[in-house]
């Protein structure tokens, strides 16, 4: 007990190391929380995480403690230590958060986190740049050899810089030649992303007009869609490596050498013609007896800071270039995420086939007692029978649910393990929380194990559309479910995503219109994007994502936002997108948002054909694979 004592008391007075050691492992167990192994983990894991998370909090507290108590001290390192322990204090309440599976709680929390974390970040830039730059400017004080650097300004350059990088990126090159060193530079640095620029112009076009969907007749009924084609390529960007490293490096270290030549030549020249202050190369280099510049960025009087407003310009390039590394890294560390993560389908088979209904009229007998008003002691009670008549609808499950050939209701090609999971697609721009977790998708999720026997996640789940990626093909998800009333914003990979995950991985995704004609505005415009050669089409009543295992006969809804059909996408006779109008969440949601039992319980019905189309055509995906091998 002594030594234990001793021990412990040796531990304090060395906080520093103490806490560098349950920093590093606080580290890993976020980072095998968030990326490694996200999702539900075994009972250890889950206990060593729990045990970390706790003793990285109660550090946390520990040095605020210390922090309160030493008001006078550095305030530097105050606030060094509020920094910390906010960081770990907002992960804690996430991690708790997200093991009492309070989604909407979690989301938030994360989404306030990263604000804050986002201003903490930027204070912390703000007095890095002002501490540097008064220390240069003490340096170039205390020097005898006069300023550090000169300034020079871009001054009316930009204007034409710009529209060459726009227009023309090619042009870019010639125009930079006849300006300064300094602007030269800026100029050739700003090329590669002119010419990106003008490789996805058509993608610009695109989404004011969708080029992509002008086609071409090819004969024999058959379409071109050039521009799409051509969107492709470039989207597909390993060409771009392979022309950079056969044409662009050769060309642009041939220009240069070339460059270098004809300036010993020019210098040659002007010393035999004697015109050494009017050289004949003036037309290219108009600064090769100019100044050294100052590129220092922590140094105010940088060059391209300007003659005036020095510290403003570096206060707000120090703002935009933090803005864009915090979103590079956040962006970056997004797709670290589950990249072993797989969906497993439950084993088992069943029947493309319609759940029998039928109607069992049921005799209810109620006694009535018949009481002789005029007699205070004595009464007659006959029984005399009040016949109802009470119509029960009843379900008999004469098979099962599923596809295949197996012990119990599933799908072939899956594993013992596997559960039918409800994943909702995370997108930037709008609300795709709408009703999230526990409330809508929860319900659906429970009502298709009731109705079909199979075995189904406890929680709902949700993904970014670029996690999509960590699936690998054959153990991807058969639906992700979309939904929201406001934008929907993704990037070029994202919509990459998507199109991979529908065509190459077998996916189906279940758009639900939440609430606007906003909304279906933007699901049409996001699905040109993924789909640019497939037009939505009407799904008929009769289809079977209509009939199995329940027959639809009209599309419940409970508002048409965007209409009263359903609309869907085919790929090779296989229904890739299904888009409901009206709402169909808010009818799984608690209180079915006030409509009839009728038409939430077909909007459950409904659910459960979707999910269940999805599911069964993958597991017919993966038998067809296997027999191909």
């Amino acid at each position: 007990m002594n030594q234990f004592l001793a021990r412990l008391k040796m531990l304090r007075q060395r906080p520093v190391l103490v806490t560098a050691v349950v920093v590093a492992l606080w580290g890993l167990a976020s980072a095998d929380w968030l990326w490694f192994r996200p999702g539900s983990a075994g009972i250890i894991t889950s206990v060593l995480r729990w045990c970390t998370f706790l003793v990285a909090t109660g550090l946390s507290v520990t040095w605020t403690r210390w922090a309160i108590r030493h008001g006078g001290a550095d305030p530097v390192r105050r606030s060094a230590v509020y920094s910390a322990t906010f960081v770990i204090g907002w992960q804690m309440s996430v991690f708790v958060s997200d093991a009492m599976a309070w989604h909407v709680v979690t989301t938030q929390l994360a989404r306030a986190g990263t604000v804050l974390l986002f201003l903490v970040g930027l204070m912390w830039v703000v007095y890095g740049v002002e501490m540097a730059s008064q220390f240069y400017d003490r340096i170039r004080k205390s020097s005898s050899d006069g300023p550090v650097g000169q300034a020079a300004d871009l001054g009316e350059q930009l204007g034409p810089l710009t529209l060459w990088a726009l227009l023309f990126p090619p042009g870019v090159i010639f125009w930079s030649r006849r300006q300064k060193r300094p602007v030269r530079w800026v100029a050739l640095g700003v090329l590669p992303w002119a010419s990106l620029h003008f490789l996805c112009f058509p993608h610009w076009l695109d989404q004011l007009i969708g080029a992509a969907r002008w086609s071409i007749d090819g004969g024999d009924g058959e379409r071109i869609y050039p521009i799409a084609d051509y969107l492709g390529v470039v989207d597909d960007g390993r060409w771009l490596v392979g022309i950079g490293c056969l044409l662009v490096v050769p060309a642009v270290w041939s220009f240069w050498g070339w460059d270098r030549r004809r300036r010993i030549a020019g210098d040659t020249f002007d010393q035999l013609c004697g015109t050494p202050g009017d050289p004949v190369d003036r037309w290219w280099r108009n600064d090769l007896d100019g100044l050294h510049y100052n590129w220092n960025p922590l140094d105010q009087n940088a060059w391209y800071y300007g003659q005036h407003s020095r510290k403003l310009n570096q206060s707000v390039t120090a703002l935009v270039s933090y803005s864009f590394a915090f979103a590079l890294t956040f962006l970056l560390l997004g797709q670290l995420g589950g990249c072993s993560e797989i969906y497993e389908m439950p084993a088992g088979g069943g029947e493309q086939q319609q759940i029998v209904q039928q109607v069992k009229v049921q005799k209810v007998i109620k006694r009535k007692y018949i009481v002789n008003p005029f007699s205070a002691i004595l009464f007659q009670v006959p029984p005399i029978d009040d016949i109802k008549l009470q119509l029960t609808e009843l379900t008999h499950h004469a098979y099962k649910v599923g596809y295949g050939q197996g012990k119990g209701a599933g799908y072939a090609g899956g594993t013992n393990l596997g559960k039918v999971r409800f994943i909702r697609l995370e997108y930037s721009g709008g609300d795709w929380d709408q009703d999230f977790g526990i409330g809508a998708d929860l319900n659906m999720l429970i009502e298709y194990n009731v109705r079909t026997q199979q075995k189904v996640h406890n929680k709902t789940e949700s993904r970014t559309v670029t996690q999509l990626n960590n699936f690998p093909v054959g153990k991807s998800p058969p639906m992700v479910y979309l939904t929201g009333q406001k934008s929907i914003s993704l990037s070029q990979n994202e919509v990459k995503a998507l199109r991979t995950y529908l065509n190459e991985k077998h996916g189906m995704i279940f758009g639900d219109n939440g609430g606007s004609g906003h909304f279906h505005n933007q699901f049409m415009s996001m699905m040109r994007r993924v789909l640019p050669t497939i037009d939505p089409v009407p799904v008929p009543l009769d289809d079977v994502i209509h009939r199995i295992p329940y027959q639809i006969p009209f599309l419940p809804y409970v508002a048409p936002h965007g209409g009263q059909v359903a609309l869907g996408w085919k790929v090779d006779g296989r229904w890739v997108c299904y888009y409901h109008p009206g709402d169909i969440g808010d009818a799984w949601a608690d209180g079915h948002a006030g409509v009839k039992p009728e038409i939430y319980e077909y909007c459950y019905q409904l659910g459960t054909n979707v999910i269940n189309y999805s599911h069964a055509e993958y597991s017919k995906w993966l038998e067809a694979r296997k027999t191909k091998k």
